[in-house]
């Protein structure tokens, strides 16, 4: 298999920034709202929370890099060529719908830093503190908190849409738009 993409699939790297990163903000969504309704009332608890919080926030900051180098990737690799029976429109739709992903990707980490920041909670990756960065401020700190459950909310839906078109690629049009992003393409 390739490292770099060809002009009909995408490379060994990209495929394990794809896939990789895939299971990371699985973990993440479910983490997610799993702590959301974690009891914090007995020290016990509490420590237990910190921890799963502390867990979701290093694999948070780990996005953030990841998407900061699968950026630099994708720039210095072109991206494989559309199936010619794509239309215009669908491969705009595409490339809009890449974007997006990305964009979510690259804020949403910042969003959670930001709330917790303002939540004065500080913020370990792997262990390693963080700086914060704001100084704290409760009422803006739920309002982030609104916007990373609200950026969370429109990650899994252009994320199920980008899952949806996949599929679609594959099992209606039976094109090589999935085989693509795959580690067993037919040769």
């Amino acid at each position: 298999m390739a490292v770099k993409n060809t002009n009909i699939s995408y490379g060994s790297v990209a495929k394990a920034f794809h896939w990789g990163m895939f299971l990371i903000l699985l973990g993440l969504v479910i983490i997610g709202y799993y702590m959301a309704d974690l009891p914090g009332d007995t020290p016990e608890q509490l420590g237990y929370k910190t921890g799963v919080f502390d867990i979701h926030k290093s694999f948070g900051i780990l996005i953030l890099v990841l998407v900061i180098l699968r950026l630099g990737w994708r720039m210095i690799n072109p991206v494989p060529k559309m199936p010619g029976a794509v239309s215009k429109i669908e491969d705009l739709s595409a490339r809009g719908a890449h974007m997006l992903l990305y964009l979510l990707m690259f804020v949403q980490p910042i969003f959670g830093w930001l709330l917790t920041s303002y939540d004065g909670y500080s913020v370990k990756f792997f262990g390693l503190d963080l700086p914060a960065l704001v100084g704290k401020n409760k009422p803006v700190g739920e309002f982030f908190e609104e916007v990373h459950e609200v950026t969370a909310a429109l990650l899994i839906i252009v994320f199920s849409l980008h899952v949806a078109a996949a599929l679609f690629h594959h099992y209606i049009r039976k094109d090589d738009v999935l085989r693509r992003m795959s580690y067993r393409q037919e040769e």
